[in-house]
Parts: structure tokens; C-alpha cells; sequence
């Protein structure tokens, strides 16, 4: 708190999200490199006592920087949230100097994809891994070709389920259904939205923390353990930000089925009388608003003042 007030900065002035999803990721990574510096490294291994002399001798100003520092890469890489998830994603390009990658991460989640589609379709009904495997297909995209992360599969197929018993584009309606979603929703939403994030960014931290300490620690074989936990820690956060991604889809789906016809009742269109009447209602809606300059004036709908469905 003191390092705060130093800095001008209130505790007020840091929301939740960026503490967490930026703030403290960055912070570990800048914390262990300090104190490998200050314990000795890279020239001698690390001691504590090398540690608590320098600690000492830095004082308050050295406690300060490090805050500061924190707080200058949380707020500078604030902006890159989208992007560090995309990363994970597997949005990577064709050509860049992952695009090897890419293509075998692609492979592996192909191939994976076969593997349950083949035990979905060939083991006795009933089975154990059979049941397990329909569970994972549900969490694969039917957009080829597939991502070569499991967290970018995980979203898209998501994004995908969700409005499809509707004929309902997810990614379209969301931007509109989000004004017509209650304070509870928004915030349960919000909650899984910050716990995928968080991972994503701890998943990165601790990626970048490890070959940065390698380099500190080369020298001093027992210490390569440090790495090692990071690399660890890191794929940790992975699958934790994997599994994030399944609560976040899971809602964000369930949001849409509760509160789709609620959207139209805002929008004073009026409420379709069954499920099929709705999936063309909505068809109509999408060419509404794609936006079309082509077709500037598609069909259009009729609008209605009655109460909610």
C-alpha cells in the first residue's frame, strides 16, 4: 500500500481485472528475476544471505521500482489481452516463424479428433469411453480446419454450439444480447471471463519466466530447477485456462438460451410462435445485420409492443 501511495497510484485506481489478469502475472515473473539478481545471479548461485545483504542495502526504493515496474507492465500490457489469447488460440501466421508449429499442432488436434469421432462411432454403446468420447467431440469444432491449440478448439466449438439449436451466429448476437443480459449474468459471466484470462496470462508469464532464468542460472547446474518449475507451472495454467474455457463456454451458451427472445423484446420485433418460426426469424435478422452494401435493404421483420415471451 505505501508503494502505491508512493507511486500517486490509490488502490481504487487498480480494478480486479487488472490486478489479476495483469498486474500479478507480470509481478511474479519481475519478482524472481529481481531476487535471482540480488541473490548473486548469473555470476555466483544464489544465496540467501547474498539475497537479504542486497535486499537490505536496496531498501524501500528498490521495493518501489519493483512496484512500479509491476504496474508499468500490467498497464502496458493491458491492451494485449485479446492478443495473448488469440495467441493461445493458435492464431499464429502461415509464414511466420511458428507456421511449422502451427501445421503440427493441427495435425495433432486432426488426429485427435479422428480418434474420438472413430470410438464415438465404433465402441459398444453404453461404454464408459464411448460416453467420454461424444463429451470431447462436443468440445471440437465442426469448422475445418481445426486450431492447433486445445484452448482454441475449446472456444471455437463453443462459439459454435451455442447458438446453433437457434441457427443463431454466436459471435453476431452477442455484441446486441449483451444489453439485455441481467447484472447477475454479466457478472458470472465476467467471473469466468477473468478466471480464462488469468490463466492465459500466468500461462505466458511463467513460459517467458522460464528461458529467462535460464540464462540467469546456466551457470549453476542445482538451480536449472528453477526453469524447470516454471515450465511446469506454465503448462499447469494451460490446462486450468483450458478447462476455464469450458465454465466460460458452457455460460456463454446458457446465456444465449435464456435470453434471446428477451433481445427481440427490446428490439420491439415480434416474438416468434415456435422454434421453427424463430430459426427463420433469425436468418432475417443476420441478413439484417451483415450490413450488406450489396444488398442494402434485405427482408425485414415485424415489430410488435407486447410484453416479454
Amino acid at each position: 500500500m505505501s508503494q502505491l501511495s508512493a507511486l500517486r497510484v490509490a488502490e481504487t485506481d487498480l480494478s480486479p481485472r487488472l490486478k489479476f489478469v495483469n498486474i500479478l502475472p507480470s509481478a511474479v515473473v519481475i519478482a524472481t528475476v529481481i531476487a535471482l539478481l540480488l541473490a548473486g545471479a548469473p555470476q555466483q548461485a544464489p544465496t540467501a544471505q547474498m539475497l537479504s545483504r542486497n535486499a537490505q542495502d536496496q531498501g524501500w526504493t528498490g521495493l518501489t521500482l519493483g512496484t512500479a515496474a509491476s504496474l508499468v507492465a500490467g498497464l502496458v500490457l493491458q491492451p494485449l489481452e485479446l492478443a495473448s489469447i488469440r495467441f493461445l488460440e493458435g492464431y499464429w501466421s502461415a509464414r511466420g516463424p511458428l507456421a511449422r508449429l502451427g501445421r503440427m499442432g493441427m495435425w495433432l488436434q486432426q488426429r485427435r479428433k479422428s480418434r474420438l469421432a472413430w470410438q464415438a462411432r465404433r465402441l459398444q454403446d453404453g461404454a464408459p469411453l464411448k460416453e467420454q468420447a461424444r463429451e470431447g467431440l462436443t468440445r471440437m469444432p465442426d469448422r475445418r480446419p481445426v486450431l492447433p491449440t486445445m484452448l482454441g478448439n475449446r472456444l471455437r466449438a463453443a462459439e459454435e454450439r451455442a447458438g446453433r439449436p437457434y441457427r443463431l451466429d454466436a459471435l453476431r448476437i452477442w455484441p446486441r444480447l449483451y444489453y439485455v443480459l441481467s447484472p447477475e449474468t454479466l457478472q458470472k459471466l465476467a467471473e469466468y471471463r477473468n478466471q480464462l484470462d488469468t490463466m492465459a496470462r500466468f500461462c505466458i508469464a511463467f513460459a517467458l519466466a522460464a528461458p529467462i532464468t535460464a540464462a540467469l542460472l546456466a551457470l549453476h547446474t542445482w538451480w536449472l530447477g528453477v526453469p524447470l518449475v516454471f515450465g511446469v507451472l506454465s503448462w499447469l495454467a494451460y490446462r486450468s485456462a483450458v478447462h476455464a474455457a469450458t465454465t466460460y463456454g458452457d455460460a456463454f451458451s446458457a446465456a444465449i438460451d435464456v435470453y434471446r427472445l428477451k433481445l427481440l423484446t427490446e428490439m420491439s420485433v415480434k416474438a416468434p410462435e415456435n422454434t421453427d418460426e424463430e430459426r427463420l426469424l433469425n436468418q432475417t435478422l443476420a441478413d439484417l445485420w451483415e450490413r450488406d452494401d450489396n444488398d442494402p435493404f434485405p427482408p425485414g421483420v415485424d415489430y410488435s409492443s407486447g410484453s416479454s415471451p
